[in-house]
């Protein structure tokens, strides 16, 4: 078994990107070579393949996947771990992040340098703020990109600004506070509020804001941004999210009011104070350490 086989197959059985039109969990990548290989090992079949149920996974395929995780984690912290004994400038470079990249324009970053370091071995791994916490104390990543306000011990850290952003309500254009330059929660008291997805850290920050102002969270309601977009046009209601998630997602008939007292949001570069760096990821670091010194502090 073949650990970029496993790989191959978590990440089809994750992905909503090769989803097809008949229905979720339907993935064109249950038919790879890798795939196949894994159920000719195992001589059983990891997704349907017949009917309209083509490409869901199978009992096996279920219980494989809650194997795989964890094996494909071990595998990548071992490997991690014996980097120590290579010379240092042949380590490569592991960072983690939360999935705002594209949000924040932040890919850029990370492509310009590899097309300024060509020879440089850097990997962006995108995932949970748990897992970014306890990989950077681990020293499995170099360096992770997260919300300020999820580090819980910042003292060990050295942070480096790379986007800040605020929390706004989303309106539906001909709403009757559309026109204001900014809003007070309790001017919405009475609407429906649409939220992000619990796992998500925003959804934690417009959770305790309705709170704060004493908005009974009765009539919230979570989806998915595309979702949200959509019903807020519909006039069913308002949300809470990200003045910045506009920049990805666009919709007609919706229009950001900014909140006051502004909820203000910081997307920071961590990495540990402890750790001597290798000499591509101090030339990674003074990069974006020059970078933040044009990001505005919120």
């Amino acid at each position: 078994m073949l650990i970029e086989d496993l790989e191959v197959f978590v990440a089809a059985a994750e992905s909503d990107s090769f989803i097809t039109p008949v229905g979720p969990h339907r993935y064109e990548t249950s038919a790879s070579k890798e795939i196949l290989r894994l159920e000719e090992e195992f001589g059983t079949p990891l997704f349907i393949r017949e009917g309209k149920s083509t490409g869901i996974m199978t009992e096996a395929g279920e219980a494989l996947l809650a194997k795989a995780r964890p094996l494909i984690r071990a595998y990548r912290k071992t490997m991690r771990m014996m980097e120590q004994f290579r010379p240092k400038n042949d380590r490569s470079i592991i960072i983690g992040a939360l999935p705002i990249l594209k949000q924040y324009r932040l890919n850029r970053v990370f492509s310009r340098f590899m097309d300024d370091f060509e020879d440089a071995d850097l990997r962006l791994e995108v995932t949970d703020g748990r897992t970014l916490s306890e990989g950077l104390s681990e020293g499995y990543y170099d360096g992770i990109i997260i919300r300020k306000s999820m580090i819980n011990r910042p003292e060990k850290l050295k942070l480096y600004r790379m986007a800040t952003d605020e929390m706004a309500a989303i309106l539906p254009a001909d709403h009757k506070y559309a026109e204001e330059s900014n809003i007070r929660l309790r001017m919405l008291k009475n609407e429906f509020f649409y939220l992000a997805d619990p796992k998500t850290q925003s959804f934690g920050v417009c959770w305790n804001l309705l709170k704060s102002q004493h908005i009974s969270t009765e009539n919230v309601r979570t989806a998915d941004i595309e979702t949200i977009l959509k019903e807020v046009a519909a006039r069913k209601g308002v949300a809470l999210l990200p003045i910045s998630t506009l920049n990805v997602m666009k919709q007609e008939g919706v229009i950001t009011v900014p909140l006051e007292p502004r909820a203000t949001l910081e997307v920071v570069f961590a990495v540990r104070k402890d750790v001597e760096h290798c000499e591509m990821m101090e030339e990674l670091i003074d990069i974006i350490d020059n970078r933040s010194k044009a990001v505005p502090s919120v």
